[in-house]
């Protein structure tokens, strides 16, 4: 269960990264006007994702605890991957990491941010980008 523990853990803080840095560029870009990859917009932006930073970090506990909770969830993925794939335990994480923890984290962060953008009103490509 160790490594499905990690890999849940993994999972929670990436999604929970997104939703963050989705929340901060929904504010950032409603008080604005701006999208944060506009010019000169980088430090205000950072500014309003550190207090959702420090907030991940108070409930870093509750983080962990939903990691537990869903770890045999991620036992029973790894060892449906190792029956399908043939593959050793190692190599199933390996599949996890790449598909559910990278590749899953990138699909949402680009779901989030297109979500804070429409809601915003605020292309995310707005104004001069270079």
């Amino acid at each position: 269960m160790g490594m499905s523990a990690l890999l849940a853990y993994g999972f929670v803080s990436n999604v929970s990264g997104v939703i963050a840095v989705s929340c901060a560029w929904f504010i950032f870009s409603r008080r604005t006007g701006l999208s944060p990859l506009a010019p000169g917009q980088k430090a205000a932006f950072l500014a309003i994702y550190a207090g959702f930073t420090v907030m991940l970090n108070v409930i870093r506990p509750a983080r962990f605890a939903l990691s537990i909770s869903i770890s045999p969830y991620f036992e029973k993925i790894r060892k449906f991957l190792q029956r399908k794939f043939n593959v050793s335990p190692r190599g199933a994480a390996v599949l996890m990491i790449v598909f559910i923890n990278l590749l899953g984290t990138c699909s949402l962060m680009c779901l989030g941010v297109t979500l804070a953008s429409v809601l915003s009103g605020v292309p995310v490509w707005s104004g001069r980008l270079l």
